[in-house]
């Protein structure tokens, strides 16, 4: 069975030259910003999902004045972001994180040691346990769902968004602790659980057993782009994932002009796995959503990790290995230029093909940038290489 998918994902993935395109461009993304301005592009670009954030408290130091989304009014608010998402027709896929970056979170601490604010977000030193910790964040994130109109069954995916390994035993330790309470306060509250982080997290999270004796913390797994993280190659080969967060820090609708480069959204892409049930937790007012299982397909089938650690793009199917892209982009208010190669075990979007050759899209932003060659690719989406830290051993790796 698996064999006879693979050949139509290939055979999708490889169209000939000329033929008729499905809307493989990417469906699902996620960001810490407020939409409303850009709603309309989004839509004009192919999204259908947008992530958005619950947390505790803001976090003003990181600069994530727009991160909850609750900042930006109730459901009952029909000028609020979650109301204009709705009536552009968007559905949306709940975070959450606070603080989520560091194994401290497990502790009541962010980076430095420092404890965490309370429930009314007051910075009072106190110190406390995983569980604790997980009682205030899961209690944030109900409330907020429920606020902004969240219906039961859908999901919330929370953060672990740092590397870890088996040494690492307390943390280990903490987060099973940590997703024990907020698994038995979402499940009385009707929501399903969700979790964002490395491969080796979702590992044990899926095996760990919970309060009641049944294997598993979460339902569903999202897998962060960090290539590095522990295990997160394998879990991906694995099949049992339901998103992979596929490109990063991207910041689309930028543009310039006279006075420079203007500011765009920054945000995230991700990509469903076509192998799994297609209800992964999304919602809309009052119901659960699921994107269409067919663009599902066109989506995963079209998107490939660079194996070669050289993997150049070149500037047409007609250009030399040396007349490689040239794109400048906006980011961040300055312009910036796409790197002119696809980096080891990042994926890419692919699109026509010659006989050695196929277009690529490197950012995922929905336009093609350029051509590489067939074999700097990996032969379907199933199969993400491992990272290899050595510099000098990762730009001499090769497919064969």
């Amino acid at each position: 069975m698996f064999r006879c998918v693979l050949v139509a994902l290939l055979a999708l993935a490889f169209p000939t030259p000329g033929a008729a395109q499905a809307d493989t461009r990417v469906a699902i993304i996620d960001t810490a910003y407020d939409t409303r301005p850009y709603l309309d592009q989004l839509k004009d670009r192919g999204v259908t999902v947008i992530g958005r954030y619950y947390a505790r408290c803001d976090q003003p130091e990181y600069g994530l004045t727009q991160k909850r989304m609750i900042n930006q009014g109730p459901s009952n608010d029909p000028g609020s972001e979650v109301s204009q998402i709705f009536a552009k027709g968007f559905a949306i896929l709940s975070i959450y994180q606070y603080y989520s970056n560091t194994p401290n979170k497990f502790r009541g601490q962010n980076r430095e040691g420092k404890a965490l604010p309370d429930a009314n977000c007051n910075w009072t030193g106190a110190s406390r346990s995983a569980a604790q910790e997980a009682e205030l964040d899961v209690q944030a994130a109900i409330s907020q769902a429920q606020a902004v109109g969240q219906p039961r069954g859908t999901a919330i995916y929370f953060g672990v968004d740092f590397n870890f390994t088996d040494s690492d035993t307390d943390t280990i330790d903490q987060m099973v602790a940590y997703f024990r309470v907020i698994k038995d306060r979402m499940d009385a509250a009707g929501y399903k659980v969700g979790a964002y982080g490395s491969g080796h997290a979702h590992q044990i999270l899926k095996a760990a057993r919970d309060t009641r004796g049944n294997i598993g913390l979460i339902d569903y797994s999202w897998i962060s782009a960090s290539r590095a993280f522990s295990r997160t190659s394998a879990f991906h080969r694995s099949g049992d994932w339901h998103l992979f967060q596929n490109q990063v820090d991207r910041e689309w609708f930028g543009s310039t002009g006279s006075g420079g480069c203007r500011r765009g959204l920054p945000l995230d892409t991700n990509v469903q796995n076509m192998f799994q049930d297609p209800d992964v937790g999304f919602w809309r007012a009052s119901e659960s959503h699921v994107v269409d299982e067919g663009r599902t397909f066109d989506i995963f089938a079209t998107r490939r990790f660079a194996c070669d650690g050289d993997a150049v793009v070149r500037r047409d199917k007609g250009s030399s290995a040396s007349d490689v892209l040239s794109k400048t982009q906006c980011k961040a208010g300055k312009a910036v230029q796409l790197p002119p190669r696809i980096d080891f075990a990042n994926a890419a979007r692919v699109g026509d093909v010659t006989e050695n050759l196929i277009q690529v899209d490197v950012d995922d932003d929905g336009e093609f940038d350029g051509w590489t060659w067939h074999g700097n690719l990996t032969a379907h989406f199933g199969y993400k290489p491992d990272w290899i830290f050595e510099t000098a051993k990762r730009n001499a790796q090769s497919c064969e």
